[in-house]
């Protein structure tokens, strides 16, 4: 248990933010060290100035189990930083989302060195898409039965994800000084009004069906001073989809209703698997056995996970995490204990693949 604290605090302490390039890759040194000591084969491959380690039971880079974790976080303030210890409970940025899932993926390969047949791929980008491990896949790192993605529901097992898509809508206008709006055509009234005739004809979304396309304003940005009416005014708009032939509808009714200029960003395609296949059914059974108070079954969410890289691999793809919660919030804990029975789980999976 020491051992895991010790590498976990090591990561927190990094401060891997995605968009701190020389954070992420130090904390990938640190696991790329650590794995190496251990005697772990590990090629460190990069992608715009940032590294992705990919390590391995046995050489090469196609294995029957393909696992996967990120080393990035989202940002937190300072203190987040500086993990805290309470009980069986870690606390800090990244302590659940999603570094003591890469420390179980550690600790599992260095059981297994020599014994199995088994790669993971330490991503280091995943928190702003994940180009790195779709990288890696085009790079030919691969799992041959089973892919399982750690970054995901506590003690069960998501066989699906939505996909996303990330839009602009962008208003121009004539802007002037505010004491005569009359003069101006001021682009936040259109803005306003066409996002607002998408809503009115967009499904509602409740917690009790949330497994529907959904759409949520992120970001707003308009003019420079209180007393100036600007010339542009844009929304960043964040659409979740659970069908692939979702996407282009969305965009079209986004256009139609609002009537603004579009620009699409950030965008990749939902991810489905078979929870009938034995590879799913036997990961959810070994689950149940280490946590049966917990649900422990199939579920769907709503997130997105680096699962979406791997669709080309054609093989069952699962997504599971160790016992935490607080991702992304000041209140970030994991249950270190699971981190333990989440070792034993793998391992139970690695001898019956």
């Amino acid at each position: 248990m020491q051992d895991t604290i010790e590498l976990l605090s090591e990561l927190i302490r990094c401060r891997p933010v995605s968009s701190d390039l020389a954070a992420v890759n130090r904390a990938m040194q640190v696991m790329h060290r650590y794995l190496q000591d251990k005697g772990v084969f590990c090629m460190l491959e990069e992608v715009k100035g940032r590294q992705i380690l990919f390590a391995s039971t046995v050489p090469g880079k196609v294995h029957d189990l393909l696992l996967n974790a990120h080393i990035d976080v989202v940002p937190a303030d300072a203190q987040l930083f500086e993990p805290r210890l309470e009980g069986d409970r870690l606390y800090g940025r990244g302590a659940s989302d999603d570094l003591s899932n890469a420390v179980c993926i550690a600790h599992v390969l260095c059981r297994q060195l020599g014994k199995a047949s088994v790669g993971a791929i330490f991503t280091a980008d995943e928190e702003i898409g994940g180009s790195t491990t779709e990288a890696m896949i085009q790079r030919g790192y691969a799992g041959r039965k089973f892919a399982i993605v750690l970054d995901g529901p506590s003690c069960c097992v998501a066989v699906a994800q939505k996909g996303i898509q990330i839009m602009k809508l962008r208003a121009k206008g004539r802007g002037g000084h505010a004491s005569e709006p009359w003069k101006f055509d001021n682009p936040i009234d259109k803005l306003i009004d066409g996002y607002l005739r998408l809503r009115q004809q967009w499904p509602e979304v409740t917690a009790d069906q949330q497994w529907q396309n959904t759409m949520a304003p992120c970001m707003l940005e308009a003019g420079f001073a209180g007393n100036q009416i600007p010339d542009e005014a844009s929304m960043v708009l964040n659409f979740r989809y659970i069908q692939g032939s979702d996407r282009a509808a969305i965009i079209e009714k986004a256009q139609r209703l609002t009537g603004l200029e579009i620009e699409l960003d950030r965008q990749c395609e939902p991810v489905v698997s078979d929870e009938n296949s034995p590879q799913l059914q036997m990961l959810a059974r070994v689950i149940r056995k280490y946590f049966p108070g917990a649900a422990a079954g199939f579920m769907r969410m709503n997130g997105a996970t680096d699962a979406r890289h791997m669709l080309s691999l054609g093989v069952p793809i699962a997504i599971t995490s160790v016992n935490g919660e607080g991702a992304h919030s000041r209140c970030e804990w994991v249950e270190l204990s699971s981190i333990d029975k989440y070792i034993q789980i793998l391992e139970e999976v690695i001898a019956e693949i």
